[in-house]
């Protein structure tokens, strides 16, 4: 039995309850949003679907059965008009609704989706009592892809021969750790075929994959659903695959993306690479500017 729990049924989290039906990756669904109507709504357009599907709503004692509770409030429009306004709201929203779930005694995964993505991550865990590594963020795994898609069109390499991972701060102090980065199993340094790679043109590309899919989409909401699927996959196989994901990180003294090995109980092992000093020196000013944003929001809470 794989139940899953998704709060916050806009953009997003509607398109990822249909996806999660239509690939056959929940057995129970609750769908939990401050609008009934649209929650509502949402449960029957699914269902017309998947009439054989078990689709709740607005049941707050889900959340104790639940594997995994995804968090999936916000608006991304907002995010991009008013940055400190969509910091604020989302805080209020965690905060607002921690008496529930914390009645609720939730024993399973917290997958947060919603931004500031790594702080907003870290105000989950406090606010609603959780242990740290039950409650995770989707953090750089996008960013991440897209470093992979930018050296892969310029290698001409085919995307499972690369390696390498986007540390920090999601939507902020992203770090590209090219100490991790291989192709093949070459570091970029060394031409890859006869092809020299540059590392300033490929972060630059990597930047503009997720620039064209805001201009043109006014969000990057497909890739976000496409990597939260694999990160449940991941979950429910127990398969301790790697992603770069919101975690607390005590090296770090809290929340900040970083690779980790993911399976059923949440986060499994760090994956400690050799970084070069410069990197480990720019993940800890990514975790400053991480731990600003946790101080804002919980001054807005004061």
């Amino acid at each position: 039995m794989r139940e899953i729990v998704i709060i916050g049924v806009g953009q997003v989290g509607s398109a990822l309850a249909a996806q999660l039906l239509a690939t056959h990756q929940v057995d129970r669904l609750t769908l939990l949003d401050e609008n009934d109507e649209r929650v509502v709504g949402l449960q029957n357009d699914l269902q017309a679907g998947w009439p054989t599907a078990e689709i709740k709503t607005q049941d707050w004692s889900s959340l104790h059965t639940a594997d995994v509770i995804i968090t999936a409030f916000g608006n991304q429009q907002q995010l991009q008009e008013n940055r400190f306004g969509e910091l604020t709201v989302n805080a209020r929203a965690v905060h607002q609704m921690a008496k529930q779930v914390r009645e609720a005694d939730p024993q399973g995964i917290v997958l947060n989706l919603a931004n500031p993505n790594e702080a907003l991550t870290a105000l989950i865990q406090q606010e609603w009592l959780l242990a740290p590594k039950q409650v995770i963020g989707l953090g750089t795994v996008v960013d991440t892809a897209r470093l992979k898609l930018a050296i892969q069109n310029a290698s001409q390499q085919n995307v499972h021969s690369i390696e390498g991972y986007v540390y920090g701060q999601h939507d902020g102090n992203l770090v590209t750790a090219w100490s991790t980065v291989r192709v093949n199993g070459q570091t970029i340094d060394q031409p890859i075929y006869g092809k020299k790679l540059d590392d300033h043109e490929l972060t630059v590309q990597a930047k503009l994959n997720g620039f064209y899919a805001l201009r043109g989409l006014g969000s990057d909401w497909n890739a976000v659903v496409a990597w939260t699927l694999r990160v449940l996959q991941a979950i429910f196989t127990n398969s301790n695959a790697t992603f770069s994901l919101a975690v607390n990180q005590p090296q770090f003294d809290g929340y900040v993306s970083y690779p980790v090995q993911l399976n059923r109980q949440g986060v499994g092992n760090y994956v400690l690479l050799p970084l070069y000093p410069l990197e480990t020196e720019q993940i800890k000013v990514a975790a400053n500017a991480i731990q600003q944003q946790l101080a804002a929001m919980q001054n807005v809470l004061n």
